[in-house]
């Protein structure tokens, strides 16, 4: 019984994309370089602005994936202790700062154990009111850093289960459209009120040849009128269509203070 559980959980694993996300991001970030390097120099240039203001000891970086749009050589000059969290650590990202005692790598599942749940639940169980519940009663990863930073992450955590889910499953527009907000509320709900920053998409906007408009789809269902401090731009997503075939893709980013 255990083997088979193990082999459905690796199955499950792949299947999530949990061990090729990060080279798609890579490569993406590689195709769209320039429209791509704006938006990470401003997610950068944030976090400095809010370590500048708070002159944290310690940052916890949430969603450090690849630390495309983190400021590293900056905060370690500073001696500020990082703590680095993500579902899955690149392993180049590892290898290269896991000797320096300033750095320390967390591995968390920050969708609230929704993807443990999905790597392990019977499919049969698996149904909208069972997801429901499950964020609902899921801890939540907290930390004690002086600084907290969601990273690029928030509009991200409910892709990877929502896709499997649609693979497997059949729910309403309406009920993926809860299952996002649920986990995304989840999230803001860990950040620590005074003490935290969040980067994040809110919508995506889709442009035709000519630079017009055609379409939007938001892609944060969560409250954030909490934000302060709060600054916006457009991130040039993908200008070569491999995302979305009939449009070029921009997104809409929001990027303020938890209050």
């Amino acid at each position: 019984m255990m083997f088979f559980q193990k082999l459905r959980k690796a199955q499950r694993t792949r299947q999530l994309g949990l061990n090729s996300g990060q080279m798609g991001i890579y490569n993406r970030y590689l195709r769209e370089h320039e429209g791509w390097e704006k938006h990470l120099k401003k997610s950068r240039e944030a976090i400095i602005t809010a370590i500048d203001a708070a002159k944290p000891k310690s940052i916890c970086i949430l969603g450090s994936g690849l630390l495309l749009d983190v400021p590293i050589d900056t905060l370690i000059s500073m001696g500020i202790n990082i703590t680095l969290v993500d579902v899955d650590h690149p392993k180049q990202i590892v290898k290269k700062y896991s000797s320096n005692p300033s750095i320390k790598f967390e591995t968390h599942d920050l969708t609230g154990g929704l993807i443990e749940y999905l790597l392990t639940a019977r499919l049969k169980g698996i149904n909208f009111f069972a997801l429901i519940n499950q964020i609902l009663k899921a801890s939540i990863y907290t930390s004690n850093a002086d600084l907290v930073v969601s990273l690029n992450l928030m509009s991200q955590l409910s892709d990877i289960p929502i896709e499997f889910i649609k693979h497997k499953k059949t729910l309403t527009n309406w009920q993926y459209d809860e299952i996002a907000k649920a986990i995304q509320q989840k999230h803001i709900e860990s950040l620590p009120k005074g003490k935290s920053l969040l980067i994040t998409d809110i919508m995506e906007e889709f442009y035709d040849d000519r630079g017009k408009l055609i379409a939007t789809r938001p892609t944060v269902f969560a409250d954030l009128s909490m934000l302060s401090d709060v600054q916006e731009w457009l991130w040039e997503f993908d200008t070569h269509k491999t995302y979305n075939e009939d449009a070029i893709t921009k997104l809409a980013v929001v990027c303020g203070l938890v209050s």
